[in-house]
């Protein structure tokens, strides 16, 4: 969900703070996702409808109302990734802390709401008294909200939220924290990417960014069979509201936020799982011939019915896959964790 091949820039960022009842700062927050992101919004928006394949990054989908839709989506029950996650987490967090330096800060990419990190700071919380969180996203009226319900729930817990893309806030993060860090990609984020291109996400955006013996603990889904994948993703898609209406969220995004006229009645989702790639495919797929006007841009689309924007891709790992995805991007895997059912895994590499 939050995936782009832009180089990064920091530039000077916004802050705010509270203060927490031990005297330091309870969280404070970095925005740099404000600054320039409208221009880089409509740009990409722009280059991904005007491809010969049209597409929109999964990333955008991801305001406030799309991070909302996807945590209803989390919760439904044949959506395994998260209730596996939940799973692998509540039986094994304090193994997963056990081993990490002291003092170490927790990172997350894309936090959400955090209701599953919750059980992972708990430990982290529970092993050195105090530890610093530092979660990314996009979504930064989302994040602001989390942040101070968990700065609420858990008074040892030191917070800087980053309001920005994974890399930026990676970047930031690399000159903010001179501490040992494991950072956290929960999710099924990595399957976004081709396995090639998520080791070379993985060397040249995440390792860069940490340091020897640090530590990546990151969720991938695994190869199974077919019918509960299509079950979790809602495939063949034509009939899934939410899902439907989250994917849309894209579409409704640049209608408010750069003037377009994209009528979401006027497409389908179209999702399916190819077993010989292993991934999920998501598109949305244009109902009938039309044009979309987007003011920002002073340019019009045109949709062939039938033509299919792409959204996301969801790859699916062997273990194989798993250890020549670590070995691609300059990780040692040291741990993994399962569900009862391994279908999924939270694997824990150290940067070399």
């Amino acid at each position: 969900m939050l995936i782009n091949n832009l180089t990064i820039s920091i530039m000077p960022h916004h802050q705010d703070e509270t203060k927490s009842s031990f005297g330091g700062t309870a969280y404070r927050f970095i925005d740099i996702a404000s600054q320039g992101s409208v221009d880089t919004y409509a740009d990409d928006i722009a280059r991904g409808l005007a491809a010969p394949q049209k597409y929109i990054r999964s990333k955008h989908i991801y305001d406030e109302d799309g991070s909302k839709l996807f945590e209803q989506i989390t919760q439904d029950k044949n959506y395994y990734p998260a209730q596996a996650e939940t799973e692998i987490l509540t039986r094994f967090a304090p193994e997963m802390v056990d081993g990490l330096a002291d003092n170490t800060a927790l990172i997350e990419l894309g936090s959400g709401s955090a209701k599953k990190t919750r059980l992972l700071l708990q430990a982290l919380l529970g092993r050195q008294g105090r530890s610093l969180y530092c979660p990314i996203d996009i979504s930064g009226d989302y994040l602001r909200e989390n942040v101070k319900r968990l700065s609420e729930d858990y008074p040892r817990l030191n917070i800087l939220g980053i309001i920005a893309d994974y890399y930026a806030g990676l970047a930031v993060l690399a000159n903010e924290i001179r501490q040992p860090k494991l950072l956290l990609w929960m999710g099924t984020d990595i399957g976004h990417l081709d396995r090639k291109q998520a080791a070379e996400l993985l060397r040249e955006k995440m390792v860069t960014a940490l340091e020897p013996g640090d530590k990546l603990l990151i969720g991938i889904d695994l190869r199974k069979a077919a019918e509960p994948i299509r079950l979790a993703y809602g495939c063949p898609g034509d009939k899934e509201p939410l899902r439907y209406a989250f994917n849309c969220n894209a579409l409704r995004r640049i209608n408010r936020q750069l003037d377009g006229t994209f009528a979401t009645e006027n497409f389908q989702r179209h999702c399916f799982y190819n077993e010989t790639l292993g991934r999920v495919e998501i598109y949305l797929k244009s109902l009938c011939d039309q044009s979309v006007a987007i003011g920002a841009l002073a340019r019009t689309f045109d949709f062939k019915a039938d033509e299919l924007v792409h959204i996301h891709y969801a790859y699916k790992y062997d273990q194989d896959e798993i250890v020549q995805l670590g070995e691609a991007a300059g990780l040692r895997l040291e741990r993994q964790w399962f569900d009862e059912k391994t279908w999924y895994s939270l694997n824990l590499f150290m940067v070399k």
